[in-house]
């Protein structure tokens, strides 16, 4: 059950919808190994987008994004590939509130075609939801419904997992299992090989395969292991304008310790 990273990104064909990370994980070691071998066309979930995400836009990896949120907190700056692709209208995306997006990830879990969501009725993200929100009326009230959302495979970061696909997940949790419920497949990305504390966040029944990757998240943090790196957070903002910057910079990442 345990494969390479550039295994794991190899079985993903282009067009594919992808779930990329954990709420509060971006997994650059995944991003980084697509833009390599120049995946095209995925739709990307990312429910905490950032400067991964953006990057993913720049490399043309992605033009279909759904997300909460896209910007480097460090600064904070904003992501200008997905500012860019926002205004000159080629990006397509789908703006849900994390809310929403873990009740879409719920409704395919439970493989029924949409749910209940919060009350967004009073906000605009009707309209920013590319179709996958509505307001539904019965006879016993009224409420915000979201479409099922089930991703052909989702990339996952673990604190530790097993070889036979058993996962923990320290801290937040928050998406994670029901990202893992909710995909056709599910790639664990490891801190670790071996067994956490207690019972597993994910168990091995939703998992496909293992990657074992320290640092896979780096440069953001991974509780209790590393911390995010601000300065790599600042210097991207400064060379993402350019394929040879942002090359560059990513050379730096691997060269990190």
């Amino acid at each position: 059950m345990i494969v390479s990273l550039p295994e794991a990104v190899a079985s993903v064909p282009d067009r594919a919808c992808v779930y990329l990370g954990n709420f509060g994980a971006q997994l650059f070691a995944v991003g980084h190994e697509m833009i390599r071998v120049r995946r095209r066309g995925l739709r990307i979930v990312a429910a905490s987008g950032g400067i991964l995400l953006d990057e993913l836009i720049a490399e043309n990896v992605t033009t279909d994004v759904v997300t909460s949120h896209c910007w480097n907190p460090v600064g904070p700056a904003r992501t200008e590939h997905f500012q860019r692709g926002a205004q000159e209208g080629w990006l397509t995306i789908t703006e849900l509130s994390f809310g929403a997006l873990c009740s879409a990830l719920t409704a395919a879990a439970a493989d029924v075609p949409f749910t209940t969501t919060s009350d967004l009725s009073r906000t605009d993200y009707l309209a920013r939801s590319g179709g996958m929100l509505a307001e539904i009326r019965c006879e016993f009230g009224s409420a915000t419904v979201v479409k099922a959302l089930a991703p052909d495979v989702a990339f996952l970061h673990v604190d530790s997992a097993t070889e036979d696909g058993r996962g923990w997940v320290v801290s937040p949790l928050a998406d994670v299992l029901v990202a893992a419920q909710a995909a056709r497949r599910t790639v664990l990305v490891a801190e670790e090989i071996g067994e956490g504390e207690g019972p597993a966040t994910i168990p091995g029944v939703l998992v496909s395969s293992v990657v074992h990757a320290p640092g896979a998240v780096r440069p953001d943090g991974a509780a209790g292991r590393y911390a995010r790196d601000p300065t790599a957070y600042a210097v991207y903002s400064t060379v993402a304008g350019t394929a040879e910057g942002r090359a560059a910079w990513r050379q730096t990442l691997r060269s990190t310790p």
